[in-house]
């Protein structure tokens, strides 16, 4: 009797576990013929062991898994067979499921057999699904979920394919295997790409980021697979393809491929056009993260079959010889849309590669459109007003002898009205661009600090200059003295800001740019360092001057103030070295100012026209790129104060009926391609109008004759060479 007491404590342990079990148990401890008798001794302690094992101590099932013993697996599934038979059904099936499952992790031997990919793997898979399905729980089995935190939600379904056991998974599917669960753990998120891989979730997500096209296949043919589904952040499987592309990295390769393949055989064709949280689509994502080769890809596709043309944003519409015209669809690419892909471009500072993303069609051309139909115009009137009030505004305000006291109006003479309509004209055209400047500031997020100081930095510029215009012109009117303070901040601010307008010429835009760039790289680094020497030694310097008497003549190195003008000389060759009488160590002071040129002089000026002339170098193979970018901002700001009936009057698109229901706003861009027109001959629509066909001449010729062709001609086209397209030398 005692050692039948003995021997049934260790189902204490079982108790805790399931407290569904007491009654189970309590039947288990009434009867006088326990089962343990009918185990063989040695079997029985093997299977106690199963029992008294901790979580900190390693499952011996785990264990045998690992290491591919299919024996060990054999005998320790029987053990615990035999010793699951004194339970119900239900209870048996959660004493199994316990021992066939890590507690702390909840990774299943499922699991661990499939991380510890080896020749018995497979074997070691059908005996666990097959002793599993013997017992009445497959399902809750092979659809087991981490629930450690880093792994949180991962299947076996999600290693296997981790693991490119295609025969697995497969065999997986077939027994029912989960098609839809979601990997939420940590290691999977996006914001911790250096510390994991975010694939999207989903197991069709990971067979497409991990190259898997045969898994795809399979995935997608499974009828109960949603390749709509999204996962935490609103992402589709296209949208994790997106993530992972790289530029210039040669796995963008397959991942277009599988991207193609995806949308042609997924039933629902609007499936790019789902939106994340973010309210982006993959090709609105693309551009966001600056994928260059992904967004080309999309852009530019062009699907031939019938089913699957909905999906096309390039169509071939004419050729003739090396000549094609094509129509650029521009949903969710021109700034008509929300999260314009051509905004996104432009604004977006954090993009490094932007130029490049710039230099796609159909950016480029819809940019080009823009300047030649409309900002060009814009610009110079813009530029007409400012220079006119820059000119009126030094008219009125400038004296040449500094005597000369406040002029009051007097409209009674012909000076005084034209004054009077100066005043007029300054206050009218400096409200106007605060409220302008003042709107797209704010508008600007915080996080766009390097846009402002990149590429908007004129906004505070302009505002500023307007802001000390009206304050000086309301401090003249009302005869403060200190109105020339406001007037001589407002004339150098505003004939600066002239600078604005050299982005219109490309010789002079391209200057503007290398030095903005030079001042933000260099100079400022240089005035940080230079600031702290001038404060340093002037306070040092200004210590050492012994006070003098009043009557006594004062040295220049007497206070703090006249020291750093002095240091200052010194800095730019226009001051001298010599010994301060009045200093209280004349050798000391001697020694500090030979230090200080040696730094400042000698050093940091060197090296300030040392860095300069390498940024000049760098910036220089760059600088066009620059200047198009900033030119595309001041095309689309002028785009943006465009009244809505100006809107439409220069209106770049045109309808394109291609079926019933798809009618898309397009462009119309001409390309002359050589090297294409040799090895390949263009499909084309035979008809002239897009709406009246949807049948493409696949021969092996396409023809047009002079009268069709005389017609196209009536659409508005811009002819595009092989090399890109310089800009205009000049902007008017």
């Amino acid at each position: 009797m005692e050692l039948q007491a003995v021997q049934l404590r260790p189902f204490l342990f079982l108790l805790l576990c399931f407290p569904n079990l007491w009654i189970q148990t309590l039947q288990y401890v009434t009867t006088e013929n326990v089962v343990i008798m009918s185990i063989p001794h040695q079997k029985s302690q093997s299977a106690f062991n199963l029992i008294r094992e901790t979580p900190s101590q390693k499952n011996p099932i785990l264990k045998a898994v690992s290491e591919g013993d299919v024996l060990s697996l054999t005998r320790l599934l029987n053990e615990i067979e035999a010793l699951s038979s004194v339970f119900a059904d239900k209870c048996a099936q959660d004493f199994l499921m316990c021992r066939l499952t890590s507690q702390d992790t909840g990774k299943t031997c499922l699991m661990k057999a499939l991380l510890n990919i080896n020749e018995k793997t497979p074997q070691i898979v059908r005996i666990l699904l097959s002793f599993t399905e013997k017992h009445g729980f497959l399902d809750s089995f092979i659809n087991a979920e981490y629930t450690e935190e880093n792994y949180k939600g991962q299947t076996a379904l999600h290693i296997a394919i981790e693991r490119r056991q295609n025969i697995i998974v497969k065999y997986l599917l077939d027994k029912g295997a989960k098609v839809n669960v979601r990997a939420q753990g940590l290691f999977f998120n996006p914001r911790c790409r250096n510390n994991g891989f975010y694939f999207g979730e989903t197991p069709l997500a990971l067979a497409a980021c991990t190259n898997q096209p045969g898994v795809v296949k399979l995935l997608m043919e499974n009828s109960k697979t949603n390749v709509t589904i999204q996962d935490s952040f609103g992402n589709t499987v296209l949208h994790a393809l997106i993530t992972v592309s790289e530029n210039g990295k040669p796995h963008n390769t397959f991942i277009i491929n599988i991207y193609d393949k995806i949308i042609r055989n997924c039933k629902n064709k609007f499936l790019e056009r789902m939106t994340n949280n973010e309210g982006l689509t993959p090709m609105q994502l693309a551009a966001k993260t600056g994928k260059l080769e992904m967004l080309k890809y999309i852009l530019n596709r062009e699907i031939k079959e019938e089913e699957n043309r909905i999906l096309s944003r390039r169509f071939t519409d004419w050729a003739y010889g090396p000549v094609s015209s094509s129509l650029y669809d521009l949903k969710d690419v021109d700034t008509s849309s929300q999260n314009s892909i051509l905004e996104m471009v432009v604004y977006n500072t954090r993009i490094k590669n932007r130029h490049e993303l710039l230099a796609l069609e159909p950016l480029h051309t819809l940019l080009q459109m823009k300047w030649n139909k409309s900002a060009r115009y814009m610009f110079l009137m813009s530029f007409v007003f400012y220079f006119a009030f820059n000119v009126i505004f030094t008219l009125l305000y400038y004296r040449a002898r500094g005597d000369e006291g406040l002029i009051l109006l007097n409209v009674s003479t012909r000076s005084g009205i034209f004054q009077l309509f100066g005043h007029l004209f300054i206050v009218i055209f400096a409200s106007s661009l605060i409220i302008r400047e003042g709107v797209a500031i704010f508008q600007l997020k915080p996080s766009d600090l390097q846009s402002v100081v990149s590429d908007a930095y004129f906004h505070l510029l302009f505002f500023l200059q307007a802001v000390f215009a009206i304050l000086s012109t309301l401090t003249y009117m009302c005869g403060v003295q200190e109105y020339l303070i406001f007037i001589v901040i407002a004339m150098a601010l505003g004939w600066a800001n002239m600078l604005f307008y050299t982005r219109g010429f490309q010789s002079l835009g391209i200057y503007s740019v290398m030095i903005q760039r030079v001042i933000l790289n260099d100079v400022l680094k240089f005035l940080l360092v230079y600031i702290l020497f001038l404060l340093g030694f002037g306070v040092a310097l200004a210590s050492l001057i012994e006070p003098c008497a009043e009557s006594e003549q004062c040295g220049s190195y007497n206070s703090f103030r006249t020291a750093t003008v002095e240091l200052f000389k010194l800095t730019i060759g226009l001051g001298d070295l010599e010994i301060q009488q009045h200093s209280k160590y004349p050798i000391l002071f001697l020694l500090l100012l030979i230090i200080y040129v040696i730094l400042t002089f000698v050093l940091l000026l060197n090296m300030l026209i040392a860095l300069m002339s390498e940024t000049v170098d760098k910036i220089s193979k760059e600088s066009e790129n620059i200047w198009k970018l900033q030119r595309a901002r001041t095309i689309l700001e002028f785009e943006k104060i465009l009244p809505i009936y100006f809107s439409d009057i220069f209106k770049l698109e045109e309808k394109c009926k291609f079926s019933e229901n798809d009618i898309r706003q397009c462009i119309r861009i001409n390309k002359v391609k050589w090297t294409e027109w040799h090895n390949e001959v263009t499909c084309a629509y035979e008809d002239d109008n897009v709406s009246q066909s949807n049948e493409s001449v696949c021969s092996s010729v396409s023809t047009i004759d002079d009268t069709d062709l005389s017609k196209r001609k009536e659409h508005t086209t811009i002819q595009m060479k092989n090399e890109e397209d310089a800009f205009m030398e000049t902007a008017f």
